[in-house]
């Protein structure tokens, strides 16, 4: 079976972080996304200490992600968030229903340390899991 892989830094979409990873893979009919955050084209943290702006940009950026890979929104049927604090649930919340549809796919939440690569101020990554069935 074939692989397609996302490394980052296509068309509005920030440069892969690491090169240790992918930014996404298909794999049949099914793409995963590698965890996200938010980061603009430049690499840059965007909204710190904002999880709203934070969760908008981490969503907008596994977007693109699936697009890459040939998969929409509508085609996520597992998603798992990490929230530095669980305080931000509503916040982050808010925003991640403006993405799905509904009825909207699985999900865990988790409180996590994130990696501390922008100072302590990344609130949020979330990753996803699509099946493309058309």
């Amino acid at each position: 079976m074939n692989k397609e892989y996302e490394f980052g830094g296509g068309k509005g979409m920030p440069p892969a972080i690491s090169k240790n990873f992918s930014n996404g893979v298909k794999v049949g009919n099914f793409v995963f996304t590698a965890g996200q955050a938010a980061l603009n084209e430049k690499g840059e943290l965007v909204g710190a200490n904002d999880i709203k702006k934070q969760t908008h940009q981490t969503l907008k950026n596994i977007g693109g992600v699936l697009e890459s890979l040939g998969a929409t929104f509508n085609d996520v049927i597992k998603v798992t968030v990490w929230l530095k604090n669980f305080d931000d649930y509503q916040g982050m919340n808010e925003i991640y229903v403006k993405y799905f549809n509904e009825p909207r796919p699985v999900r865990a939440c988790v409180r996590a340390d994130l990696v501390p690569i922008f100072d302590d101020d990344l609130l949020v990554e979330i990753e996803a899991t699509a099946a493309i069935l058309g």
